[in-house]
């Protein structure tokens, strides 16, 4: 079996990028490959070079370098690297290509950021409707993502929810209503070598 190893920034997205990952691979069909529960762990500080201004900030190119080497001298090493963190305010377009460009000196890598947040995926995998009804403003922002899934979960604490939040994802609608979690799903069928299937 293959082996995707994931590289996050969250303490909280230790548990839930794998299992995300995963239900990504089974909605794709995907055969002969398994998500490694042990991501890489890198805080942002050494993903993101803050020695450019925002919003158009480049990688660490050494960190990089390093999360994927440690990713291929794992007693089981990762076939492929997927390397998730916040956009924040920074963005995704400049930070994703140039990352993925290191990455793939060394293997088969991709890097991208959830806009802005893990937590906007969360909100944004919700109807409009339950959003509306916990006093959600739609459409989402994404700006406080984290703040504003408190009116959903009360005391939301990534550490303790965002694995149960992930589980509740619906992939396709997803994937409707976020461009930067579409391109999650279609980093993983390229990694995997299968098609994504079109959106409707």
């Amino acid at each position: 079996m293959k082996r995707l190893v994931c590289v996050v920034e969250g303490e909280g997205e230790v548990a839930a990028i794998p299992n995300l990952c995963a239900r990504v691979m089974a909605y794709l069909g995907v055969q002969g490959w398994v998500v490694d529960p042990e991501p890489i762990r890198r805080k942002r500080s050494a993903l993101v070079d803050a020695r450019h201004p925002r919003p158009r900030r480049p990688c660490r190119e050494d960190e990089v370098v390093k999360a994927m080497v440690l990713a291929q001298r794992r007693p089981r090493p990762g076939n492929a690297v997927l390397l998730l963190c916040d956009e924040d305010e920074d963005c995704a377009a400049v930070w994703g290509p140039d990352a993925t460009r290191v990455m793939r000196r060394l293997g088969a890598g991709v890097a991208l950021m959830a806009v802005h947040e893990y937590e906007t995926w969360l909100l944004l995998s919700r109807p409009d409707a339950e959003l509306l009804a916990a006093g959600v403003a739609v459409p989402v922002s994404g700006r406080g993502a984290k703040g504003t899934m408190r009116k959903l979960v009360p005391d939301y604490s990534p550490t303790v929810h965002q694995l149960q939040e992930t589980r509740r994802i619906d992939i396709g609608f997803l994937r409707e209503r976020s461009e930067s979690f579409d391109k999650l799903v279609r980093s993983i069928a390229e990694l995997c070598g299968v098609p994504a299937m079109p959106l409707a």
